[in-house]
Formats: C-alpha cells, structure tokens, sequence
C-alpha cells in the first residue's frame, strides 16, 4: 500500500507539473492607418496571455485565461474594478496552434463629468481603435488590419517551479523503477 502511494504521489506530481499555465507572447505587425491613407509597415499591436486548456480541446479559451496583456493592459484583470466610470475586458478571446489567435479588447474611462476621457477598442483582424477627449480637444485613430498584417507568436518557457516539480516527479519515478527492480 506504501508503494502505490508513493508511486501515485510521483505520478500526480509529474501531472501537476504538465498542468501548469502555458504563456504565449505575441506581436501583430503591419496596419493600415485610415487618417493617413497608408500600410504602416513597423506598426506593432503586442502582449502576451497566459492560461490552461482546462477542458483539454486544444484550444485556449477566454474562461480559461489568467492573464491576456495587450500593450501595457491587462485584460483579464482590470475587468474587476470596472465602475460607471471604467470599464474593461475581454469580451472574446480563443488560441490554438492550428487556428491562430483571435480577441476582442476594450477599455473606457473618463471623469464623472464626463469631460475628459478615453479608450480603446481592439478586435483582432479587424481594427484597433483608439480615442481621447477632453473640452480643448478630440483624437481618434484607426488601424486596420489587412492581407499584409502578420503574426508572431513567441511561446514563453514554463517558470522554473514548473521544471523543478518535474524533475523531482521523474527522478522519484526512476528511483522508485529502480527499488522494484531489485
């Protein structure tokens, strides 16, 4: 009964290792820019999310996020103090490998008054959109995505707790085959 503990123990160690958050950092290059009439070719949309395939469908869904960071905004998380006066969030977001990566951010804050303010609007192969107001001035900016827009994704390597729990996990497994061998 002692073995098959142990031996189970090692084994969920070893799971709870594969189990961690996968993180994925990525950058969307190439807009065109509607007030200027032109493809900005060094213009660049980047961030990073990190989640896990809960459900094991291969792909990564908005429930399944613990973070999605679009320029310096976290997505995710700033949609807890959302007020009459701030709102943000995701209100789409899936990844797989295969499929690529697909989201939809926003964000809005402005005084009670109403006066002074702002957002963002970013849906991914389509447009990103961006505003601010204030009682001496407004700014808009649209970018949109075209055929020339590309993606990079960069897979971030899993935190070193994650590799040391999966080493200890594989070397109690080699230790353990080890005993019952003898």
């Amino acid at each position: 009964m002692k073995k098959l503990l142990s031996t189970g123990a090692l084994v969920l160690a070893c799971a709870t290792a594969h189990a961690n958050p996968i993180s994925w950092g990525f950058s969307f290059t190439g807009f065109y820019d509607s007030v200027s009439d032109s493809f900005l070719p060094q213009e660049t949309i980047a961030g990073s999310f990190k989640g896990n395939d809960l459900n094991g469908n291969g792909i990564l869904e908005k429930d399944e996020l613990m973070t999605l960071v679009v320029g310096e905004l976290d997505y995710i998380a700033c949609a807890g103090p959302s007020n009459p006066y701030y709102q943000c969030g995701a209100t789409s977001f899936t990844f797989s490998p295969d499929a690529g990566l697909h989201f939809a951010v926003g964000s809005y804050s402005s005084d009670p008054e109403g006066w002074v303010g702002g957002g963002r609007l970013i849906t991914t192969g389509d447009q990103h959109y961006a505003y601010d107001f204030n009682p001496g001035m407004t700014s808009e900016r649209h970018l949109y995505w075209t055929s020339d827009t590309t993606l990079t994704m960069m897979s971030q390597a899993p935190e070193p707790g994650t590799w040391a729990m999966m080493a200890v996990g594989l070397l109690g497994l080699t230790w353990r085959a080890r005993r019952a061998r003898r």
